[in-house]
């Protein structure tokens, strides 16, 4: 849970706003309470469990209450450069277990899915084109 689901609670359940703040410092001193390492683990949980992209993975743990700052330097050190690519093949393979839907329409579905997990639009494009090509090529 992060401090600002922490806060939230205390809150919701009547601690005044101090009381709340209080808590949540203590918690972080006693290593109970650490944003970064949850948010980190949490972007992991994502992005393999669930194959979500950046953008879903930003949205997702923004929403959880994290620092924006530190979610956008949790989301760049989750996907190292070419890595979105990959992440988002692996996506694709998990959603069509290897198979794609055929010709057009095939493509069309996986972008689509792929947006939806919060790829960028450029990855989706590429994932999908790499993916159908490498079908018909008989290399998947």
């Amino acid at each position: 849970m992060s401090e600002e689901e922490i806060r939230g609670k205390l809150e919701k359940k009547g601690y005044p706003g101090g009381e709340a703040e209080s808590v949540v410092a203590r918690l972080r001193e006693l290593g109970l309470a650490d944003d970064s390492g949850l948010c980190g683990r949490l972007a992991a949980q994502y992005r393999e469990t669930r194959g979500y992209g950046p953008a879903k993975i930003a949205w997702t743990l923004k929403r959880r209450g994290f620092p924006r700052d530190l979610v956008e330097e949790t989301v760049r050190r989750s996907f190292p450069g070419e890595d979105e690519l990959e992440a988002a093949a692996a996506a694709l393979r998990k959603k069509f277990r290897g198979v794609p839907p055929p010709g057009r329409e095939g493509a069309v579905r996986a972008y689509r899915f792929l947006a939806g997990r919060g790829f960028s639009p450029g990855v989706c494009r590429m994932a999908a084109g790499r993916w159908m090509k490498d079908f018909l090529e008989g290399e998947d």
